[in-house]
C-alpha cells in the first residue's frame, strides 16, 4: 500500500481544498500541481497514487497515458465531473486503475484511493445503472468484418488492431506478431489513418464499438504465442 500523492487540477482552489482534505486523512501528498509536467522526475519508479481531477472526458485517456508514459509505477485515478462510460473505459484501457465521479462524498472518495492504493480497481457505481439501461445483443459477427473491409484495414492490422484493444504497447506488439517495432508504428499510424482516429485509444474503442470482441483479441494473440512457439521451436 502506498499513500503518496500526486494530485493534478487545473482549477487551484479545488485542487488546495482537497490536498488538505488528503492530509487529513493521513495521505501523503508530495505534489498538487496544475499538470502533471510539474510531478518532478524523481518519482520516476516510484509506487504513487497520482490523482487526476480532469473534466473534460475526451481528455482522461491521454491524461493516463502520458503520466504512465513517465511514470510507469503510477496508479492513475480519473476525478470525472460526471460519469462517461466510454472515457471510463477507455481510461481503463489506458491503464488507469480507477475511475470516481467527483460528486462522491469525502468518505467514499477516501476509500476508493485506498482500495486503489492497495492495488484494486476502482468503479464508480453509476457504472451499474448504466449497465442495467445498455443493450448487449452487440453486432454480428457479419457486421464486424463489413466494417473492417469498409475501413480497408489489412489482416495485418487487424492483429495490430487486436492487441491495441488488449492494451500492448508497441514493443510487446512487435514481440507478439514476430516483427520490428518500427513495422508496428507504420502499421498503427495507417490504422489511424484509416479509422480517422488521433490514437491508438481511439482506435480501440472503434475496434469494440464496431464488432471486434474478445475473442479476436485472444485469437490474435494465439497466433502470435503460436508462431513464437514455432520460431523457438526452429533454434
Amino acid at each position: 500500500m502506498t499513500n503518496c500523492v500526486c494530485l493534478m487540477s487545473r482549477n487551484e482552489i479545488s485542487r488546495e481544498g482537497l490536498a488538505h482534505f488528503l492530509r487529513s486523512e493521513h495521505f501523503d501528498v508530495a505534489v498538487s500541481a496544475a499538470c502533471h509536467e510539474e510531478i518532478p522526475a524523481s518519482l520516476a519508479g516510484t509506487v504513487f497514487l497520482a490523482v487526476v481531477d480532469e473534466p473534460s472526458a475526451a481528455e482522461q485517456p491521454g491524461m493516463v497515458e502520458t503520466i504512465l508514459a513517465s511514470f510507469a509505477d503510477a496508479k492513475v485515478v480519473i476525478l470525472a465531473e460526471r460519469f462517461d462510460l466510454e472515457a471510463m473505459v477507455a481510461c481503463f484501457r489506458a491503464g488507469a486503475q480507477g475511475y470516481i465521479v467527483n460528486a462522491l462524498r469525502s468518505q467514499p472518495l477516501m476509500t476508493a484511493l485506498r482500495l486503489v492504493s492497495l492495488g484494486e480497481k476502482v468503479m464508480p457505481s453509476d457504472l451499474a445503472e448504466s449497465l442495467g439501461h445498455r443493450q448487449f445483443a452487440g453486432p454480428s459477427p457479419i457486421t464486424a468484418e463489413t466494417e473492417i473491409m469498409n475501413a480497408n484495414i489489412s489482416p495485418r492490422e487487424r492483429d495490430v488492431l487486436c492487441c491495441l484493444m488488449a492494451g500492448y504497447p508497441n514493443k510487446s506488439i512487435a514481440r507478439q506478431l514476430d516483427v520490428c517495432e518500427a513495422t508496428i508504428k507504420v502499421h498503427v499510424k495507417s490504422i489511424l489513418r484509416k479509422l480517422k482516429v488521433s490514437n491508438r485509444t481511439q482506435a480501440a474503442i472503434w475496434a469494440s464499438h464496431n464488432g471486434l470482441s474478445d475473442v479476436d483479441v485472444a485469437v490474435a494473440a494465439g497466433a502470435a504465442a503460436g508462431q513464437e512457439l514455432a520460431f523457438a521451436a526452429m533454434i
